[in-house]
């Protein structure tokens, strides 16, 4: 029987890149001290879930505005022809070059998508600035309010919190990502706490979630240049997703508290989907 023992090192890069001048953000591992080869992501598996029709609904918006705001009276045949073309994203191309505020209108939705993602980075620094804050001893209290209301949660349900933007891998599944924070609850339970701006609870969070769960598992956690940090001493039993767009926050988190999501259905159809993703791109290639 061989009892050989791999050598894994795992980093994350996050430079720029020299070629195409944009940041970095791979995680990489290297196997008995071969090539650094890099993992899939975390958070891009969960996309293949997302609904397919985003586009076309996107599309069909604009052509509404334009059929009642510019009047545009041939806008919804023309759309029509080009959607039946072969070549269906050179005719609406074609489409977007004839009628540029068609462009505006079909691309308005990224504008919103944009705005949306600064303000969760923001929200998401400052938790994390929060939780580091408090794990070192030295509480500093954030004075944005939606973020106050998690912290007010916290104080009555988290016991510690055991980690913060914490690094992890999975050589078996070839997957790298950054888990947002980990929190022994007061009942004693392990949780993965995943802080987002949408409105609610989504079924891609849980996937995301159940990837770490699943990293954590079988390596514990590290930093950036690849050092241990966390080793788990006792499985992770809860995943709570806090949505910071929530109308009503407290209510969001303390419903997962009190019925929470299966761990062991969500480990499952996280690998599910990280297959189904792996599938569809071979395909698309």
């Amino acid at each position: 029987m061989d009892k050989t023992i791999k050598k894994l090192e795992y980093r994350y890069d996050d430079q720029i890149n020299s070629e195409t001048g944009r940041q970095n953000h791979l995680h990489l591992l290297s196997v008995n001290g071969g090539n650094w080869l890099p993992l899939t992501g975390t958070s891009g598996v969960s996309g293949v879930i997302a609904k397919t029709l985003t586009w076309w609904a996107a599309e069909l918006a604009a052509v509404t505005c334009l059929e009642k705001g510019e009047k545009i009276e041939t806008i919804r045949q023309e759309y029509e022809v080009a959607c039946k073309s072969p070549d269906k994203k050179k005719a609406i191309d074609a489409l977007q070059k004839k009628y540029p505020l068609f462009k505006k209108a079909r691309f308005a939705h990224f504008e919103r998508l944009n705005d949306s993602a600064d303000e969760g980075t923001d929200t998401h620094s400052i938790c994390e600035a929060y939780v580091k804050s408090v794990m070192s001893g030295s509480p500093v209290f954030p004075t944005d309010e939606r973020v106050l209301k998690f912290v007010r949660w916290s104080e009555v349900n988290v016991k510690r919190f055991l980690w913060s933007e914490m690094y992890c891998f999975s050589e078996r599944y070839w997957l790298g990502g950054i888990g947002d924070c980990g929190a022994e609850m007061m009942n004693g339970d392990y949780a993965i706490l995943d802080f987002k701006s949408a409105k609610e609870v989504y079924f891609n969070n849980l996937i995301q979630v159940a990837l770490y769960d699943i990293e954590i598992t079988e390596n514990g956690g590290f930093d950036k240049n690849g050092n241990k940090v966390f080793t788990l001493d006792k499985p992770i039993t809860k995943y709570i997703i806090i949505p910071f767009g929530a109308v009503d926050l407290d209510k969001t988190m303390n419903d997962q508290l009190k019925n929470p999501h299966s761990v062991e259905k969500m480990k499952i159809s996280s690998i599910n989907a990280l297959d189904l993703m792996r599938a569809k791109n071979e395909f698309e290639q």
